[in-house]
């Protein structure tokens, strides 16, 4: 029969047990409550520099570790504070002047001030960095104080106060060499963003960490991974398991199956993206098939484009026919196609082209030749094999051109070498296409004569990707980028998009949204930019990910790895001693009866 001491001991034992378990449980769930949101896309980051890199998910990658001095609003893209509280500018708006946030830090600790922005700007204007030159080509940056930015431009700019760069750190850039900073992958993992870099792997994820010294506070979330699927299947499939958080560029066969699933939020997100079909116009480092060189068989092609076939589909309705280049999420940039300039799907009509071109089929084959019965019309396509829709669009594309006498040779590669092939204009045609920026000078100015690769051992230092050079639309592009008139430099941008429609190089196929889906279940926090009709993830400024809060924590729970748990253990803890106490009291009674 057990004594009273004997059982008291027993439970201080029980007790010191559930306390051990209530720790090492605490320690376990700390590990567990580090909040991750990871997303998947099939494209992936081709750099993590700022300065060259030029896929999508590189920008979004970008968005999380780097700030800006302005932001744009979530809402309609019109220009709000970010590192910048406020601005004033000149009489003459050629002098603008930035007063920076109070205790403005880097990740690391350091502090974050006009000396950085300063830099930035001035080296990339000096230094020719691919994605600041649109920007800052004109601009030259002063800090007469830690929060002062004075900013000068050499001629008028629209753009202004808006400044749309990434800003660096310039104690870790600003010691390197040009040639290093131009191949510099952000290792260091400092950044004034949301979130900072903590482990990239080459074509396969790059990982960040909150940053605790973000202007906004420390995001809710602890980490964000983009991983790159080369097997667009196998992401949607990872959605929905819940091995991922949200999925951007989903396939429309997929998007439509998201639906159905009441864990999942699916998301048409239009943000101005568009696609098109571009042909090499031979002012880059090679020259195309001869045939190509001809505006008339160009004019053929576009004629064998068959868009809202396409639409209707490849992307199962998922868009908007659309015959100019895309250059804002806003619509008042596109100008309307008259009617004497459209390309509509007419085979007949193509056939007659090449037909009175003379370009004939002589020898019965099926396949047309240069005029007089030279060269066959076979032309290189090339196809994104980082794309669901590439492979689709080259069946059908292909198909047109081979009933109007025109053979395809169809060769893959993905993102990374189809940028140095375009580069070095190894190619003849090919499918892809562009996010537009907000203000259309930048995607713009992507089609100068100076935007052509000229460099054949840095065939990726380029953005004309139609190798095509137009002298009179480099002067309008000229005009509208000093036009502070707004309708008037519409009127030029329209100009400029119906002389580019009508070079015959880029045959614009359609305005798509982004097809993205999340988990619902999982996190909350989503902003759609713009409002009500853009996407929520891989957007212009990627405003969701400092916004994000887990389901649970938001409303009011720890998601599983948190202090509830904790609690629970306690409340057993105190239970079982209770129950003990009551054990003892029990015993002790019928000790002393007896």
């Amino acid at each position: 029969m057990s004594t009273p001491r004997n059982a008291l001991v027993l439970l201080i034992l029980l007790a010191v047990l559930v306390v051990g378990l209530v720790a090492v449980t605490a320690q376990g769930q700390d590990e567990d409550a580090i909040t991750t949101f990871d997303v998947g896309d099939p494209q992936g980051i081709d750099s993590m520099s700022p300065l060259i890199g030029i896929t999508v998910a590189a920008y979004e990658a970008w968005n999380l570790q780097y700030p800006m001095l302005t932001g744009q609003a979530a809402k309609d893209f019109s220009t709000i504070p970010a590192l910048a509280t406020k601005w004033t500018a000149s009489e003459d708006q050629r002098t603008w002047t930035y007063t920076l946030r109070p205790g403005l830090k880097w990740s690391d600790g350091k502090p974050l001030t006009s000396e950085d922005v300063a830099w930035t700007i001035n080296t990339a204007r000096k230094e020719e960095w691919l994605n600041h030159t649109a920007v800052v080509q004109n601009l030259t940056a002063e800090a007469p104080d830690p929060r002062t930015v004075v900013i000068s431009t050499s001629v008028p700019d629209p753009k202004l106060p808006a400044i749309n760069v990434f800003i660096l750190p310039k104690h870790i850039w600003g010691k390197m060499s040009p040639d290093e900073r131009a191949n510099y992958d952000g290792e260091s993992g400092v950044g004034g963003g949301p979130f900072v870099l903590e482990r990239f792997e080459d074509d396969q994820f790059a990982r960040f960490r909150a940053n605790p010294h973000y202007w906004r506070g420390r995001p809710a979330v602890d980490k964000v991974v983009l991983r790159k699927f080369n097997n667009p299947d196998a992401m949607v499939a990872a959605l929905r398991t819940g091995e991922l958080d949200a999925a951007f560029d989903v396939s429309s066969t997929a998007f439509n199956q998201l639906k159905q699933d009441e864990n999942v939020a699916t998301i048409e997100g239009y943000n101005g993206s568009m696609d098109e079909i571009a042909i090499n116009g031979g002012d880059g480092l090679k020259k195309p098939h001869p045939a190509l060189l001809d505006p008339t068989v160009r004019e053929a092609i576009g004629h064998a484009i068959d868009r809202d076939t396409l639409v209707r589909q490849v992307l199962e309705g998922y868009g908007r026919p659309q015959e100019t280049l895309s250059v804002s999420p806003h619509p008042k940039w596109t100008p309307e196609v008259p009617s004497e300039q459209a390309s509509d799907f007419d085979l007949e009509r193509a056939k007659q082209i090449l037909e009175d071109a003379g370009y004939r089929d002589s020898d019965g084959d099926g396949i047309r030749e240069m005029p007089g019965g030279g060269r066959p019309l076979n032309f290189t396509y090339m196809v994104r094999s980082d794309s669901v829709d590439s492979r689709p669009i080259a069946e059908f594309f292909t198909g047109w051109l081979d009933e109007i006498g025109i053979a395809t040779t169809r060769r893959e590669a993905d993102d990374s070498r189809l940028t140095t092939i375009i580069g070095k204009g190894e190619y003849d045609m090919f499918a892809w296409g562009w996010t537009p920026f907000v203000d259309p000078d930048t995607l713009l100015s992507y089609f100068t004569c100076g935007q052509v690769a000229s460099d054949p051992e840095n065939p990726t230092d380029y953005y004309n990707d139609a190798n095509y050079c137009d002298p009179g639309y480099d002067r309008l592009y000229e005009q509208q980028k000093v036009e502070l008139d707004e309708q008037r430099r519409v009127e030029i941008v329209h100009e400029m998009l119906l002389r580019q429609a009508n070079w015959g190089v880029y045959h614009t196929l359609w305005e798509y949204p982004d097809l993205q889906a999340y988990r619902k279940d999982r996190f909350t926090g989503f902003v759609r930019q713009p409002a009500k009709t853009g996407p929520v993830i891989y957007a212009q400024t990627s405003p969701s990910y400092a916004r994000l809060k887990p389901v649970t924590a938001a409303a009011g729970g720890d998601g599983g790895g948190g202090s509830g748990g904790i609690i629970a253990a306690v409340v057993v803890a105190v239970v079982l001693l209770g129950a003990g106490a009551f054990v003892l009291m029990r015993r002790r009674t019928a000790y002393e009866r007896e």
